[in-house]
This record gives structure tokens, sequence and C-alpha cells, in this order.
């Protein structure tokens, strides 16, 4: 472990794949902060995992004081109010951003669509595009905002595209053709190409063995 870690004895309850886990992860990553991490299965959830939060959703953050942040953006901010070298918060604190508005946008309405155009089958398979459409619309706000430095706030990464573009990841997974031929968007392209081939994102990504219960061998990250 490389000496500019943080060692905390804080709980990440995460799910790879999940956006929402993912933008936890990423906090924790740029907080410098290493911290126990559960890979849970979502299928079969432990007891133990659905007795912290009655959501049962990831990701959870068990606090060393034994209290409970089991909303992504929230361990953002706390994680990062805790150890933010790389100043990814100070949008925040600029009084002509509303950070917590957009984001929230993309938590909320694009979400919904977003599902609706990822899981079609699930929902209305007739209803896929018209929801690939308005995901779309809103993804045009953000194209707007990115800057012609390639990213939304200064001249590099902050809290809007470690929220953001996990789940804009999740949008061109959901048809990847469509996404590289037809997505007119340039900017949230090259954004989401970015993102994805850093070296916050692989670490981000790694592997970690099912957790099951406290016999489970326990695990680092980053």
């Amino acid at each position: 472990m490389s000496k500019d870690k943080i060692n905390r004895e804080l709980i990440l309850y995460s799910f790879r794949r999940c956006p929402f886990a993912i933008r936890a992860r990423l906090s924790i990553y740029y907080s410098k902060i290493r911290c126990q991490i559960r890979e849970i299965s979502l299928k079969k959830k432990p007891p133990e995992f659905i007795s912290l939060s009655p959501k049962a959703t990831v990701p959870v953050l068990l606090k060393e004081d034994h209290s409970v942040i089991d909303e992504s953006i929230d361990i953002v901010k706390w994680i990062l109010s805790q150890s933010d070298p790389n100043e990814l918060l100070i949008p925040l604190h600029d009084k002509n951003e509303d950070v917590d508005y957009f984001i929230s946008l993309f938590d909320n309405k694009f979400k919904f669509h977003l599902d609706r155009y990822k899981y079609s089958s699930r929902y209305d398979s007739a209803e896929k595009n018209k929801h690939r459409d308005a995901a779309s619309e809103i993804l045009e706000l953000f194209d707007d905002k990115i800057t012609d430095t390639g990213f939304v706030y200064g001249n590099k990464i902050s809290v809007y595209e470690v929220c953001i573009l996990p789940l804009v990841r999740q949008f061109m997974i959901a048809d990847p053709e469509w996404f590289e031929g037809y997505f007119r968007f340039e900017k949230v392209k090259k954004s989401l190409k970015s993102f994805i081939d850093s070296d916050a994102f692989k670490v981000t990504m790694k592997k970690y063995d099912e957790w099951i219960n406290d016999k489970s061998k326990i695990e680092y990250f980053p």
C-alpha cells in the first residue's frame, strides 16, 4: 500500500456494476481513503447488510461510529469532506453552480428513462426508443455543461463527472452500437471515453469475491 493512502475503519457494501456503487467507490478512490469493501450479491443479500439499511440497496457505508450512510450522493459528499486532495467538491461551494439539482436530475428523471430503455423487456418493449430519446434530451443538458476543457467545472474531474458518468456508462451499455453510431452529443461521448480509460475507473471496477458473512475474506478498496 502506498504511503499516501489513509487507513480508515470504514466498511463499504457494494455491487461492482451498480452505477451508484461505482460513484461511491470513485469518491473513496479520489479521497485516498482505504476502507474495507464487501461485495454483495443483489440476488442473495446477507442479513447483516439488510439490517444496516431497510432499503437494502447498495451502496451502504458503515462509519467508524457505527452510523450508516445509505445514499450514494451522501457517501460521496461525506467521504470527500474527510479528504478531498483533488478538490472534487469545489463546484458545491460555487454560488453559480446548482450541483445538487443537476445530479438529482440524473438520479431521478434520467434513471427513470434509463431503466426503461436498458431493461425494456421488464417494462414495455414498445416504449424502449421513447425512453432512449427522453434520456438523450437530459444528456444534451450535460453536453451543454461540458466546457472546451472536456470537463464540466474547470479543467479537471469534479463531483459532476464522479456522480453522472457512471449513469451515462449504463446508457451506453444499453446499446453500444447505437451510442457509437447515432448518439450525437460528442462532448458526452469523449467525456465518457476518458472516464472509462482512466486509472480511477479501472481501479474502481476491480473484481472482489462475494461477501457472505463475517467469516468471509476481508478485502480492501482501493
